[in-house]
């Protein structure tokens, strides 16, 4: 299962089942609309206690994929950044 790890005030959250990619387009729709957006999270370690983060324009998010064993299986937007090259 993907677990995606989020950074958010200086705390860890986490998501499961989720693709950065999917997240990212939820938070780039929620800024587009120009109204505050409350993003449902996991706040436990062990156990899953909801924790709603605060989305909206000027607040730090960041967004890390969990790759199990360290092994990246997921290459899913690397194309992102040959351009960038």
């Amino acid at each position: 299962m993907n677990r995606i790890d989020i950074v958010y005030g200086g705390k860890p959250y986490s998501l499961g089942g989720r693709s950065v990619e999917s997240i990212q387009v939820e938070i780039d729709g929620a800024i587009a609309a120009g109204l505050p957006y409350w993003l449902r999270v996991n706040s436990g370690e062990g156990r899953f206690e909801d924790a709603y983060l605060l989305i909206a324009p000027g607040i730090a998010v960041a967004l890390v994929n969990v790759k199990p064993n360290g092994i990246d299986h997921d290459h899913e937007g690397d194309d992102l950044y040959q351009d960038s090259l």
